[in-house]
């Protein structure tokens, strides 16, 4: 009874083989029924088993993706959270000296420039898709109706940079832009404006991120974002395909900040440009 069942099982596999191969192959209906059945049986779990096995590695690409995909988010979140840090500190250290008490974010200096920080640059990668994030908007040409306590320009900055941070994008920009048509003398403006920019490159508006980076030259070039910016440039032309354009970018970059990571990035872009046959 046993040897029946197996045999009726042999054969109900070699009836699924030989419908695979008539289904697939030239071979003759009439060849393939004078196959051995317990060969055909054994090409079924062959077959079996590589189905496993792609279904296994499969499962393992998908899991290294969600872990790149991880580290991407922590590098991303840490520099976000270095970076406000950094934008906090410019407000901590009130101004000693004689004459009446100012507040910290209206007298204090702006602190030396931060070297250039592996993950700067790189913090984020074009979207595959682009992005509803409208462009950005004329500055307010009119002063302040009202004046605006210390407190409000902050959480002004934090709302724009928390939105950011939650990858809100299209948010980050009409936040970063809004504060700076209402605050373009903050001591965060340089900072807004380097974000508005990395907000809409993010997003592939490729245009209106090299306004944006453009503006933080102009109009901060003293800003501790400055390097960061110029690299941008660089990156945003050669995804324009502005090759020219691009590669004088970068090239400053290397002249204005050698022996940096900043360099050495720029050095990369404008290798891959030669083996591109960009120029």
């Amino acid at each position: 009874m046993i040897m029946k069942r197996s045999d009726n099982h042999k054969a109900v596999m070699a009836s699924f083989v030989l419908a695979i191969i008539v289904s697939t192959t030239h071979v003759s209906p009439v060849l393939a029924q004078d196959a051995d059945p317990s060969v055909m049986a054994n090409l079924v779990l062959q077959v079996q088993e590589l189905q496993d096995e792609v279904r296994m590695l499969r499962g393992q690409l998908e899991e290294q993706a969600r872990e790149l995909e991880n580290l991407k988010r922590r590098q991303r979140d840490q520099y976000l959270d270095l970076d406000q840090r950094l934008s906090d500190m410019r407000n901590a250290q009130p101004v000693v000296g004689a004459g009446p008490a100012v507040s910290s974010t209206q007298s204090e200096a702006r602190p030396p420039t931060v070297g250039p920080r592996e993950d700067v640059p790189e913090v984020r990668e074009p979207m595959q898709s682009e992005s509803a994030v409208v462009g950005i908007g004329q500055p307010a040409a009119q002063s302040q109706s009202a004046p605006t306590s210390a407190a409000d320009e902050k959480a002004a900055y934090d709302q724009a940079f928390q939105a950011l941070k939650e990858l809100r994008y299209a948010d980050a920009a009409e936040d970063f832009q809004s504060f700076l048509d209402q605050y373009p003398n903050s001591d965060y403006a340089d900072n807004a404006q380097y974000w508005l920019g990395e907000s809409y490159y993010v997003t592939r508006n490729y245009d209106i991120a090299l306004t944006a980076f453009q503006s933080l030259l102009d109009n901060y070039p003293e800003s501790p974002k400055s390097p960061d910016a110029l690299l941008k440039i660089g990156y945003t032309h050669y995804e324009l395909e502005q090759w020219d354009s691009a590669r004088a970018a970068l090239t400053q970059v290397q002249e204005n900040y050698p022996d940096t990571t900043l360099s050495r990035l720029a050095e990369n872009r404008l290798r891959s440009m030669r083996m591109e046959g960009h120029y």
